[in-house]
């Protein structure tokens, strides 16, 4: 009896500029400064600090671990997508493949993802659970000219940066031929 073969294609991510991490570090950096003068006015111990800075120090850590936690893989006749703290798999078969679309956000607001539901965002970069419209969306959108927009039949979406988004599409529609 032969096992089936396991299939297993990555897509890399568009890259996101690294200056982008300055939004996790710049407010963490600000309640450092913060509580080095509160310390120097002598309103905060020793104590304090000794379990503030380190405690500061580990949440940037972690946040830009997450930050650059970002994969594309169709495997086994699924999408999995992982960004940030999230994991979404996606059945192919479940994918509306006829209604994908390439978008540029700016040029098409309609597919922006709006309010956050359980998300990781700062602007240019969105991770995790959002509204889009009255639909669900899971999204990594690391660059907002080239989004590739996939509908779900559970009435859901997934919105993806891939670096090459047509590529993406050719394979997922070369899986949901088999």
């Amino acid at each position: 009896m032969s096992r089936p073969t396991s299939t297993r294609t990555g897509f890399a991510v568009a890259p996101a500029p690294i200056w982008r991490v300055l939004w996790l570090w710049l407010p963490l950096l600000g309640v450092a400064v913060l509580l080095v003068a509160t310390h120097l006015q002598e309103q905060r111990t020793p104590m304090d600090m000794a379990i503030t800075v380190p405690f500061l120090l580990a949440l940037g850590g972690v946040l830009s671990w997450a930050f650059f936690r970002r994969r594309i893989v169709l495997e086994n006749g699924e999408l999995v997508v992982t960004s940030t703290f999230y994991r979404r798999r996606t059945a192919v078969s479940s994918l509306q493949l006829d209604q994908a679309r390439i978008v540029d956000l700016a040029e098409h607001a309609q597919f922006k993802p709006g309010m956050k539901i359980n998300g990781f965002g700062m602007p240019g970069f969105q991770s995790g659970h959002y509204r889009l419209g009255k639909r669900k969306a899971f999204c990594l959108v690391t660059d907002a000219s080239r989004v590739l927009y996939l509908p779900t039949r559970d009435d859901r979406v997934l919105l993806l940066s891939p670096e090459h988004p047509r590529a993406l599409l050719d394979a997922l529609n070369a899986q949901a031929t088999r």
